[in-house]
């Protein structure tokens, strides 16, 4: 079976929250618009993060559930990853006075840091010092 990104167009917007708190962190800048869809007698659920205006992964499933069916993550090149089972693949970073957060993606081609700023391919900050 080929699981596809949700079509947003086919769905209503529900809620929008702005510095989402990840895990129990507020993370400044991130963004999530909640957007849904009646199904038969279930109701479609789809997330789609935002950090500082850029999409970094989308998460669906049905209302109800504990966890997403679904994720996507956005790739270093711009491209959308394969929609893979299960929640968003994601870590928060704090900087060491947690004035700095850091939310660290895994996509198929490795992790991508993005600190509301710049996003950083894991590639690009080996080795660096």
């Amino acid at each position: 079976m080929t699981v596809e990104i949700p079509d947003l167009s086919e769905f209503v917007l529900h809620k929008v929250v702005e510095n989402v708190d990840w895990d129990g962190v507020p993370v400044p800048q991130l963004r999530a618009t909640f957007h849904r869809r009646r199904e038969g007698d279930r109701i479609v659920s789809v997330g789609v993060y935002e950090l500082a205006g850029h999409p970094i992964f989308i998460a669906w499933g049905y209302v109800g559930e504990e966890h997403c069916r679904y994720t996507v993550v956005r790739r270093p090149d711009g491209g959308w990853d394969r929609p893979r089972p299960g929640c968003p693949p994601v870590r928060v970073l704090c900087g060491p006075d947690d004035d700095t957060v850091t939310l660290v993606v895994q996509t198929t081609v490795g992790e991508i840091h993005h600190d509301g700023t710049r996003v950083t391919p894991l590639a690009d900050t080996v080795g660096s010092s």
